[in-house]
């Protein structure tokens, strides 16, 4: 094995895992659309969806930029 397929084996790996820990079964309310992409290789490893409870009035969603 080269080490460039031992490294996506353990990526892929690791993208099951973080899928299998919050994904839910989309059966109503909102959703959203989770992936993990390997920044490497630019490639969606996996995707999930998971569920959440809008905002009350007076609350607002704010942009932050990625940490570098």
């Amino acid at each position: 094995m080269t080490a460039d397929l031992d490294r996506l084996r353990a990526a892929q790996a690791a993208a099951d895992a973080v899928i299998r820990s919050v994904a839910v079964t989309p059966d109503g309310g909102p959703l959203l659309r989770v992936s993990v992409t390997d920044p490497e290789t630019n490639q969606r490893l996996a995707t999930g969806f998971v569920t959440y409870q809008p905002l009350g009035s007076g609350r607002h969603l704010h942009a932050v930029r990625e940490a570098s």
